[in-house]
């Protein structure tokens, strides 16, 4: 038995219904035992995944949506040691799904990799209370976001790459203190500041190209305060998967972080925003998540 987990929200657009309709006419077709189970509101798909794994032991999720609804899936799961997730992309990113290798434009190749193979040890990032699986930032990714919300009638990179560009032309600097693996805290101002156990964000800006969530590892990625002048060409930099390169950016890796500030800390997480608190500790789990992929 597989639970599907599926979000028409974020599939409003032709190409996504008709990446729903290739799956479930594929799970049809072959006879393949499941249960749906259709989101309806922001976090839905945690209560979803919380009911499934409260009222049954172990099984398999299959999650159709994109990094936010994966996120609040794997969130909403009560015992990840016990649950095996695949997830088919079709979301306006797919950063996660790209980092891990998955064929985001081939649903049914997906879907058939989650049927046929066994699930492979994952890591995940833990923030306080709450899971993290890709990225989690605060600074101008946190703006480009609130851009991109607004900006609903644009679509796919073209969407992510204007809301940036918007950021940009209103460019103010982010305060914060960090600790990396239990170190002192230091004062960091800038404008780019991430920890990252994928590679990507913004629907394929490679913020930190080699990261891989099977090395046990997290990365740290800072990018200094600059000149206004100098902005394009760090852009540019970071589009090409090359500002860990630059003198500005700060690049560890770790195990640990904390994030603090005296306000709220204002951050995303795969891509949802929170501001729960003025301070986040964060750690790797080694292999929390088993996912096929």
């Amino acid at each position: 038995m597989y639970y599907v987990i599926s979000n028409p929200i974020s599939g409003r657009n032709k190409k996504k219904r008709l990446i729903a309709k290739a799956v479930f006419d594929y799970l049809d077709s072959h006879n393949v035992e499941y249960k749906l189970f259709e989101t309806q509101y922001f976090r839905h798909p945690l209560e979803i995944a919380k009911q499934i794994t409260t009222e049954n032991e172990s099984g398999s999720i299959i999650v159709l949506g994109g990094d936010g609804t994966f996120n609040e899936v794997i969130n909403g799961i009560t015992n990840l040691k016990k649950w095996n997730v695949g997830l088919i992309p079709c979301g306006s990113g797919n950063d996660f799904a790209t980092c891990i290798g998955l064929p985001v434009d081939d649903p049914v190749k997906t879907l058939e990799l989650i049927l046929n193979n066994e699930p492979k040890k994952t890591d995940y990032i833990q923030i306080n209370d709450e899971r993290c699986v890709n990225v989690l930032g605060t600074g101008i990714d946190v703006e480009v976001l609130i851009n991109f919300e607004r900006h609903t009638k644009l679509k796919g990179s073209f969407r992510y790459f204007y809301s940036l560009l918007e950021a940009l032309t209103h460019i103010h600097w982010h305060e914060f203190d960090v600790s990396i693996d239990d170190g002192p805290f230091e004062h960091k101002k800038g404008f780019i500041i991430t920890l990252c156990n994928g590679s990507f964000i913004g629907g394929g800006i490679p913020i930190c190209p080699n990261a891989n969530p099977t090395d046990h590892k997290l990365e740290f990625v800072f990018v200094d305060k600059i000149k206004k002048s100098k902005i394009l060409g760090k852009l540019i930099k970071l589009m090409k998967g090359k500002i860990l390169n630059k003198k500005a950016t700060e690049h560890v890796f770790c195990e640990k972080a904390v994030f603090k500030d005296n306000d709220k800390l204002l951050i995303q997480i795969d891509g949802n925003i929170t501001d729960k608190s003025n301070e986040y500790r964060c750690e790797i789990v080694k292999d929390g998540l088993k996912m096929y992929r």
